[in-house]
């Protein structure tokens, strides 16, 4: 198995193997006041052999930490088990993909700062998706 992309964004869905994601690629997210709550969304795509996968369905079981700055939780953990088949019209040697979309926009953030969300399937760290939150907002440009 190995991840083939993650991103931050505001919105996004999996469906049928498909990712729509809304305004992605984001590092960095201001608030008005803290704690806040995150108002995105994180979407991953990884890649599993066809050893890892089989026509009725192999279990994978995925999870994200919600990290400080300093590797401390800040949130508890999402994990869940997914089915992950080997379709029978890949061509061979194609691997088997697996799209999540995970809405977290009630995830609260406790305050400013940096952090990450770590990707984990079946116990092995794929990714950490690094962000931070600031107080306030972007200057606004200057009107002529």
């Amino acid at each position: 198995m190995r991840l083939d992309w993650a991103i931050l964004s505001n919105a996004s869905e999996a469906k049928d193997g498909l990712a729509s994601i809304l305004s992605a690629g984001w590092d960095t997210a201001y608030r008005p006041g803290f704690p806040a709550p995150f108002l995105g969304a994180v979407t991953i795509r990884v890649l599993f052999h066809r050893s890892e996968a089989a026509e009725t369905g192999t279990p994978h079981r995925f999870e994200m930490l919600f990290w400080t700055a300093d590797g401390q939780p800040f949130a508890p953990a999402i994990s869940f088990t997914m089915q992950v088949k080997s379709p029978p019209s890949a061509p061979t040697g194609w691997d088997v993909p697996a799209v999540v979309a995970a809405n977290l926009s009630t995830l609260a953030v406790p305050k400013a700062g940096e952090y990450s969300i770590e990707i984990l399937v079946d116990g092995e760290h794929l990714k950490s998706l690094h962000f931070r939150f600031m107080e306030g907002g972007p200057s606004a440009p200057p009107t002529a």
